[in-house]
């Protein structure tokens, strides 16, 4: 185990920036969104809007408290650490699935 995981693993932020991408996802199954609607979003919530803006200062502030502590990690490692476990909240928030439509008429002109 890379000493960065170790950190990270023990890191209170990162319970933190899982809590707040857990929150994002009940939020979109409240939304009754489907996987490909996290691409272009049909709706903008102000909640969904607070969240996203959440975890993105909770991932910055994860990531520069790790190079702060003298932790050699590059970005693209973060992002690798993190990864699986964002995908293990999809898999217990999963959305819908298929090709699931809102009405967007108009959209097979792009």
């Amino acid at each position: 185990m890379k000493p960065y995981e170790k950190f990270l693993n023990e890191s209170l932020g990162l319970k933190e920036l899982v809590e707040i991408y857990l929150q994002l996802r009940q939020h979109f199954q409240e939304l009754g969104f489907s996987e490909s609607d996290l691409e272009r979003p049909p709706t903008y919530t102000q909640l969904m809007m607070s969240l996203h803006q959440k975890f993105q200062v909770a991932q910055k502030a994860l990531f520069q408290q790790v190079k702060d502590y003298g932790l050699d990690i590059s970005r693209n490692e973060f992002s690798e650490y993190i990864a699986p476990i964002l995908a293990k909240i999809d898999q217990l928030t999963p959305l819908i699935h298929g090709n699931y439509e809102r009405g967007n008429q108009g959209d097979e002109d792009y």
